[in-house]
This record gives structure tokens, sequence and C-alpha cells, in this order.
């Protein structure tokens, strides 16, 4: 492995044809391979190590998000030094380096569906009695309950799904997907902000110009309860009145964190 992992982003993406019954590997040539690396990571920490069905890691979030994916360079023998007896090398071993993805995570942005009640139980992203989402269409615009670090309107973004895989963790690469995908969002503030003049002021649930919804810098996290710590960390607090909640039967925590960003105009 080398000692300098890269990272590769892929921003949002029309996922269209993914098949959320089968494994990353056995879906349409079309989908970006960047995507189907993250999705080989998550399979790997979320389903085969937590026991999540793997028709639930495909979320409807997941074609709107952006998508960070660390490699490791991994040196492989193709063919084995060749001696005879006299130990001549008669054939030279050769080896080929190749990129293994060993971790992502990924960024969601606004508007999000309400925030999960206090022992509440979840799966794919959503209430069990509420209908599996189609992975089209984002959650509409809402006025929120307050929580300890949301007032129930202002717009935030959702870093999640971040994995690493068992072989690879220790070496603070978390901490680089994190921190790779906090930076992207403190430089470019404005990538989500809504377009009035395409969506409409009532699809953006303002009825003033000063009611467009602008992200100012507001992150969120669903953290599961024993990586909470690591997201402290990384300056997250969790927010007491979300209180805890289950998804796929894990334990959850919500935190927020207030990164600084410019204060750049809506788009009209």
């Amino acid at each position: 492995m080398s000692a300098t992992p890269f990272i590769q982003f892929l921003g949002p993406t029309n996922l269209d044809g993914y098949d959320r019954k089968l494994p990353a590997s056995e879906q349409p040539d079309h989908i970006p391979k960047t995507f189907l690396d993250a999705m080989e990571v998550r399979e790997a920490v979320f389903v085969q190590e937590q026991g999540v069905p793997l028709e639930n890691e495909f979320d409807s979030d997941d074609s709107r998000a952006c998508h960070w994916v660390i490699y490791a360079s991994v040196n492989e023998t193709t063919d084995p030094e060749v001696t005879d007896d006299d130990g001549n090398i008669l054939q030279r071993k050769k080896s080929r380096t190749t990129s293994q993805p060993i971790g992502t995570i990924r960024l969601v942005p606004f508007p999000h569906p309400p925030h999960p009640e206090p022992g509440s139980s979840y799966y794919a992203d959503a209430l069990e009695t509420a209908p599996i989402p189609d992975g089209r269409n984002p959650p509409p615009y809402i006025v929120d309950r307050a929580t300890t670090y949301h007032d129930g309107v202002e717009p935030y973004i959702k870093l999640g799904r971040i994995a690493v895989i068992k072989d690879c963790r220790g070496a603070g690469i978390s901490k680089l997907l994190a921190g790779a995908a906090m930076s992207w969002a403190q430089q470019n503030p404005t990538f989500f902000n809504p377009s009035v003049a395409t969506m409409g002021m009532e699809n953006v649930g303002a009825s003033s110009t000063e009611e467009i919804p602008v992200w100012k810098g507001l992150m969120c996290v669903h953290a599961q309860e024993q990586v909470a710590p690591a997201w402290a960390k990384w300056g997250f607090k969790i927010d007491e009145k979300m209180g805890t909640w289950n998804e796929e039967g894990i334990k959850h925590v919500g935190m927020f964190q207030r990164v600084k960003t410019v204060s750049i105009a809506p788009t009209i």
C-alpha cells in the first residue's frame, strides 16, 4: 500500500439503472466507476460487517450527493521469478500496481427529511412507517422541529456513509475523508444553493428573496453512536435534543458543526 493515498471526487450523478438488489460488481457499465468503488467499500463495511441488507445500502440521496473515494496503490505480482537448479534467473518477477478503494464518504445537500424522532427506527434513510423513496426526487423544503443546534429552518448539509475497509483502519483514512469533504464544502459554499429562476419561489419554500435557502456553513452528521467520538474530534457536537434512534438496527446520534465560509448572495 502506498504511503500517500489519493482521493477521487464525484459530484451529483445520474444513477438511473442502478439495481439496489445487486452488488457494485454487477451494476450496468454506465454507472461511474468512482461511485461503484464507493459502493464496494460501503458493501464491505455496512453490508458484510454490520449486516445492513444490500438493497438498503443504495438510497435516494446517492444520486444528488457528492462522493469522495480514497485509494491505495497496491503492488501485485503477475509472474513469479523463475530460476534453474543453479539459481540462475530464467524469468524475472513481473508485477503491476493497481488502485484499490479503501474508504469513502458522501455529502448530501439540503433539503432533508424531518429530523428523526427520538426512539424511532429507520431503514434506507426512511422511517419504517414511510414508503421507500424512489431515489429520483429530493424531499421538499420544510420547517423542521428545532433542536439544540438547528432552528428547524436554516439549510444544512449532511455528511455520512463514511467507511474504511478493515485492513486500513487506524491509519487516519477517515480523517482524510472527512477533511476532504469539509474543505470542499467550505470552498464551494454556493454549490447547492437553489436557483429561483430554475425552480420557482414556491418550490424552494420561499415567499421572498430574503427567504431563499442559502447554505451558511451548518453541517450535520447522523453518526453511529460508536463512532461519535471520532466526529467530535473533527469539531462536531452531539445535538442532545435530537436524542437517539436506530438506522438498520444501529443506534445513531445527531451531531452538528458550523464551518467558516464566505457570504454570497443567493442565485436568482
